[in-house]
């Protein structure tokens, strides 16, 4: 991480912002283009918040060309005025402010800035991401730990080339089969299917994770400490959930538009049909899927990943 001053456009108050100096997917790409690095996650520092006024948004937000017209700076000081948390002053360490709080706080700034829907659509899509990374982690138990490590039997072995996200998938299926098959004693069953929800919860699989963890909150077989973690983990869930919709809600408008064009179009629309297919929307999600298919100068591994994720999203339409 590099720590770097910056000077806010709304306020001119100067502070300490804070940058990862790499990036990597080392820990798989998920299917809605969420890449886990295996060390310092990137979207943890793309936002700075000026810690007097709560100005927020990535660096060149910043930059000393950024011009604040009056009435948005007239939002951001006085009314509404951005609420910051109770303590985080100019000397605060940029850390103390939560990723979470820092997206709202740019999504509300690029709201009363009027920006554009697609750059709107990233904020909420990368928000909902930090939903998804800090709502998959569980304290420490050792019955979920001898499971997790039981579970590992079915892990399928990874070749160099692939993508470490779908190898836990794969092992969620297996679990999933495993459980269907009633492998597991009436003790053991409540740590498996924890297991499952925490790998699903992980990448975002929320339409599987969520029943799955409703049904361990309303049993309570757990400690009061995991149990409390599983009700946040579901919490998360949620909050993920809202920013998802915001997303596909920004990334069609921009579509809609014609905003969105050249090399970045079928990206854009591959994310639409993810995004719907995650929120239940299976007809909007094969029906932006073939939008993205149908784009010319599509990439061979998104095409790939399109007419993978729309068969599945063909499927739940048919459930349903």
């Amino acid at each position: 991480m590099i720590r770097y001053e910056i000077k806010c456009p709304v306020c001119r108050q100067a502070f300490t912002a804070i940058a990862c100096s790499g990036a990597n997917s080392d820990a798989g790409v998920d299917r809605d283009l969420f890449a886990r690095a295996g060390g310092p996650q990137r979207e943890y520092y793309l936002i700075a918040t000026c810690p007097k006024c709560g100005y927020s948004g990535y660096e060149t937000d910043f930059a000393p060309s950024v011009a604040i017209p009056a009435d948005v700076r007239d939002r951001i000081l006085k009314h509404p005025k951005l609420a910051l948390p109770k303590g985080f002053t100019p000397a605060s360490d940029p850390l103390d402010l939560d990723a979470a709080e820092r997206y709202e706080l740019a999504i509300t700034c690029y709201r009363w800035r009027q920006r554009s829907d697609e750059a709107l659509a990233w904020l909420h899509l990368r928000a909902a991401w930090i939903q998804r990374d800090e709502g998959s982690a569980l304290p420490p138990d050792r019955g979920l730990v001898r499971v997790m490590e039981f579970a590992q039997m079915w892990r399928p072995k990874p070749t160099s080339e692939e993508n470490q996200a779908d190898v836990q998938m794969q092992l969620a299926t297996r679990i999933a089969e495993a459980i269907a098959s009633g492998r597991f004693t009436r003790y053991q069953r409540p740590y498996v299917d924890l297991t499952l929800a925490m790998l699903l919860r992980r990448h975002g699989e929320n339409r599987q994770a969520a029943p799955v963890l409703d049904a361990l909150i309303e049993s309570n077989p757990f400690p009061t400490a995991l149990q409390d973690a599983i009700r946040r983990m579901r919490d998360s869930v949620d909050r993920e959930r809202k920013h998802q919709i915001a997303a596909a809600e920004c990334f069609e408008r921009a579509l809609l538009a014609n905003q969105i064009i050249g090399t970045n179009r079928p990206p854009a629309c591959y994310l639409l049909g993810e995004l719907n297919r995650r929120i239940g929307r299976d007809r909007e999600a094969v029906r932006w899927y073939d939008q993205a298919l149908e784009s010319p100068g599509i990439d061979e591994p998104l095409k790939a990943w399109a007419e993978q994720q729309r068969a599945w999203a063909a499927e739940g339409e048919v459930e349903n």
